[in-house]
């Protein structure tokens, strides 16, 4: 993967991110302390990250450098999780926590 699809790719994850949390441009570039300009090249891919600009996205949306840079990620942030739960129907939650809980007790007595 060259360069400039690798910084495209980053960047539709940070937009992703962005809309996931009904957010502008320009109120994610405020709480970045970044301009919007920069975000919205951030984005379309023309400019990459520092470190440091890294570490504000993965904090702010509680995402890992892993899914934000590779798009691998096996955790969920909170967010996420509340907005795949909004989604479902009380019976749904309802299977959902059973499974959770079934999870647990098995943990339980495995370790």
């Amino acid at each position: 993967m060259n360069e400039k699809n690798f910084r495209y790719e980053i960047g539709q994850r940070i937009k992703k991110a962005r809309t996931d949390h009904n957010l502008t441009q320009a109120q994610l570039a405020e709480s970045l302390n970044i301009s919007v300009n920069f975000l919205s090249e951030i984005e379309n891919g023309k400019k990459g990250l520092s470190q440091e600009t890294v570490c504000k996205i993965c904090n702010f949306f509680e995402i890992s450098a892993d899914y934000l840079l590779m798009g691998k990620d096996e955790t969920y942030s909170y967010q996420t999780i509340i907005n795949i739960a909004e989604l479902l129907t009380i019976e749904e939650l309802d299977i959902v926590i059973e499974y959770l809980v079934a999870l647990k007790k098995i943990r339980t007595l495995v370790t």
